[in-house]
């Protein structure tokens, strides 16, 4: 009798700064290596004489998930950060040892030993890590955004290590961990599509419950009235009087929904900001002039756009452009190879997520 076949095992890679060096050496060759995702810096030049980090990455098809520990620094992700490589995923991490702490988008974060975390890398982030441990699964936006009522509301999103949901998904993500080298290529698919379907029934009760009221019935008229938003940005007749008239309800039910998003226009503003902070960064729309994509998601005014804009980003509509530009690329495409690899390894497997 024939032997079944077996397909071959998921890529992986492992990266350790000694193999590098040491000192600046090895600071530099981290740095590089997540670039694509992060900005870093030391806490202070004396720390680049102790510095060490190893990650052994996997590759299973639709997602990438990797260990990682590293000395105590600073972690960035600013919009221009955001423009330079595209890379809208979510970052999920559970945390074995050490954590951070800081600002992610304007709101503050804490996340501790077995703690699971997760970022939208869409969003800004600014955060001290103190030495650490960590499982980190980056899930691409179209494979997790369905399964969320709330997309967007997930930033800075902590599953503490003492609940339910944040136990359930540190098993799973430290058995995902444990089983990776065996695991093989025919099989990754389907572990992967289990996996975000966990990811996204554990977070997504917490991100609703942060980004919606209390209340049933108030919660789910709020999610209607957001997708109904994304649904019509670009029309001019977006406003409260149609929103109402829609959903049945008054102005000031309507204005107490959005309270907790600065009111129902600044929610409406700062979702086409980020409609034309996207297009602003593709290269899709690279012809096209500022003014007509601030118009066309319903700013007349290009001078108003543009202090809006910066006020929202810290960047200027001009600059991401040209930042995104500079980077010679599709979204998600990082140029150029890093000392992670020399042939770019990591960042081709980042960029290879959003094209599925």
């Amino acid at each position: 009798m024939a032997e079944p076949h077996l397909s071959e095992k998921i890529p992986t890679h492992h990266f350790h700064t000694a193999a590098v060096g040491s000192g600046e050496d090895a600071f530099s060759a981290w740095r590089d290596a997540v670039s694509p995702l992060f900005d870093v810096a030391l806490l202070s030049a004396d720390d680049a004489d102790t510095f060490a980090a190893e990650v052994r990455s996997y590759h299973p098809g639709p997602v990438l998930f990797a260990s990682v520990a590293a000395s105590a620094q600073h972690v960035r992700r600013s919009p221009v950060t955001i423009a330079r490589n595209g890379i809208n995923h979510y970052l999920v991490q559970l945390y074995r040892q050490g954590g951070y702490y800081g600002d992610a988008n304007g709101r503050s974060i804490a996340v501790g030993p077995g703690d699971v975390s997760v970022l939208d890398m869409s969003m800004p982030l600014q955060a001290r890590a103190q030495t650490f441990d960590n499982i980190s699964v980056v899930v691409p936006r179209q494979m997790l955004a369905p399964l969320l009522a709330s997309p967007d509301a997930v930033h800075g999103t902590v599953l503490r290590a003492d609940t339910g949901a944040g136990a359930l998904l540190r098993d799973h993500l430290a058995s995902l961990l444990a089983h990776a080298p065996d695991l093989r290529t025919d099989e990754a698919e389907a572990v992967m599509q289990g996996t975000v379907c966990l990811v996204g029934a554990c977070i997504g009760p917490t991100a609703d419950a942060r980004a919606m009221a209390a209340d049933d019935i108030r919660a789910a008229t709020l999610v209607g009235i957001k997708r109904f938003i994304e649904g019509n940005l670009s029309a001019a007749t977006l406003n409260a009087e149609r929103v109402c008239g829609r959903f049945g309800v008054s102005r000031p039910t309507l204005y107490r929904l959005f309270e907790p998003h600065g009111g129902f226009m600044r929610y409406i503003q700062e979702r086409r900001l980020r409609r034309c902070f996207t297009e602003l960064t593709s290269p899709h729309a690279s012809g096209q002039r500022i003014a007509d994509i601030a118009q066309r998601w319903g700013f007349s005014n290009e001078a108003t756009f543009s202090r809006a804009f910066r006020r929202q980003f810290d960047v200027s509509p001009r600059e991401l452009r040209h930042a995104a530009a500079k980077s010679g690329s599709r979204p998600g495409h990082v140029p150029g190879g890093s000392r992670w690899t020399s042939n770019g390894l990591i960042e081709s497997w980042l960029s290879s997520l959003g094209d599925r």
